[in-house]
C-alpha cells in the first residue's frame, strides 16, 4: 500500500476495539430511535397498517431471502478463504477470490428484494419506510457482540466484510450506502408511483446499480488494466476503480433501458433515456467516493429518469 491507496485485498484494520466505542453502539441506538419514531408516525397517520398481516408476512419473507443470500455468500467465502480464531475472513491479496464479489450480491438483494412484490394494500409511503427499517435490521444484527457469538450471523458478516474497509465495514455500509440508499429508493419509488404512474421505472435504476456496479468490481479487478483513483467517503484513504468496470455500468444501464422500453410513456422518453442515462450513470459511479457510489448513483439515476418523464 503506497500513498494511502488501498487495492482489493489490502487489509486496512481489525476489530479489536471494544464495540461500545465504535459505530456499532451508535447504530443500535439509531435503529431503536427510528423504530420508536416509526411506531409513533404509524399510530398517528395510519394505525390500520399494524393489522395488515399480509404486508408484514411478505416483508418477513423478503427479509428471509436477504438473510439466505448473505448466508450463502458467507459459505462461499468460507470455502475459498481462511478464517481467524474469531471467524473473520483472511484473504491473501493475490488470491483470485475476494469478499468484494459476495458483498455485491448481498447489497443487490438488500435493494432489490423490497421492490420485488410491492404491496397493493396498504398504500402510501409508510409501508416503504417500514420495509427500509426492516432491511436496516438485517445489518443491525451483524454488530460485533452478536456476530462474534453466532456462527450464523458471522457467516452473513463474512459475505460483506471487505478487508480493505476494516474496521469500518458496517459503518460505511450503513451510513454511506444503505441508509441513504434506502431513503432515496423509498422517496423516488413513491414519486414514480404517485406523480408518474410508472413504478417499474424505479427498478431500472436499482438493476443498473445492483448488477452493473456489481459486475464492475470483478471485471475491473481482472480485466481493468487502466485504473483511476477515488477517495473514500471520509477522505482518509484512496481506492482504485477501472475504466473496464465503468464500461460495465454503461452497458447494463443501456440494457435495462431497452428491457423496460414498454414502461416509458412515449418514444421521446425512451430515446432520451437511451442517450442520457448510461453516460450519466457512468460519470456518477466514476466520481462517487468509495462506499458511497451506490446512493449517489441512485440519486442521480432516479432524478434523471424522473426529469425525462416529467419533461416529455
Amino acid at each position: 500500500m503506497q500513498n494511502n491507496v488501498l487495492m482489493p485485498g489490502d487489509n486496512a484494520g481489525n476489530y479489536d476495539e471494544k464495540w461500545t466505542k465504535t459505530f456499532d453502539l451508535g447504530f443500535l441506538i439509531l435503529w431503536i430511535v427510528l423504530f420508536i419514531i416509526m411506531i409513533a408516525i404509524t399510530l398517528i397517520f395510519d394505525s390500520s397498517l399494524f393489522s395488515e398481516k399480509i404486508f408484514f408476512t411478505k416483508t418477513l419473507i423478503k427479509l428471509s431471502i436477504m438473510m439466505l443470500c448473505s448466508f450463502v455468500g458467507g459459505l462461499v467465502c468460507r470455502h475459498y478463504c481462511n478464517i481467524d480464531e474469531k471467524g473473520y475472513i483472511t484473504t491473501p491479496k493475490n488470491k483470485w477470490f475476494k469478499v468484494n464479489y459476495t458483498r455485491k450480491i448481498q447489497h443487490f438483494a438488500a435493494y432489490l428484494v423490497p421492490l420485488l412484490s410491492p404491496p397493493t394494500k396498504p398504500f402510501g409511503i409508510l409501508p416503504h419506510l417500514w420495509e427500509s427499517l426492516s432491511v436496516l435490521f438485517m445489518f443491525l444484527i451483524l454488530i460485533k457482540p452478536l456476530r462474534e457469538k453466532s456462527k450464523f450471523l458471522m457467516l452473513q458478516f463474512n459475505s460483506l466484510d471487505r478487508v480493505e474497509d476494516r474496521p469500518n465495514t458496517l459503518k460505511w455500509i450503513v451510513l454511506g450506502n444503505m441508509l441513504p440508499g434506502l431513503l432515496i429508493i423509498t422517496v423516488f419509488k413513491q414519486i414514480f408511483e404517485t406523480y408518474l404512474g410508472l413504478p417499474l421505472l424505479a427498478t431500472i435504476v436499482v438493476l443498473t446499480v445492483g448488477i452493473g456496479d456489481g459486475f464492475a468490481e470483478p471485471v475491473g479487478i481482472y480485466l481493468g488494466k487502466k485504473k483511476y483513483i477515488v477517495p473514500s467517503w471520509n477522505l482518509k484513504q484512496r481506492y482504485v476503480r477501472s475504466y473496464a468496470g465503468s464500461l460495465c455500468v454503461y452497458l447494463f444501464a443501456l440494457l435495462f433501458i431497452i428491457l423496460y422500453k414498454d414502461q416509458f410513456a412515449n418514444l421521446q422518453e425512451f430515446w432520451s433515456a437511451i442517450i442520457l442515462f448510461p453516460p450519466v450513470m457512468v460519470f456518477s459511479e466514476a466520481f462517487a467516493p468509495h462506499s458511497m457510489d451506490t446512493p449517489i448513483m441512485m440519486l442521480v439515476g432516479f432524478s434523471l429518469l424522473f426529469g425525462i418523464c416529467y419533461i416529455f
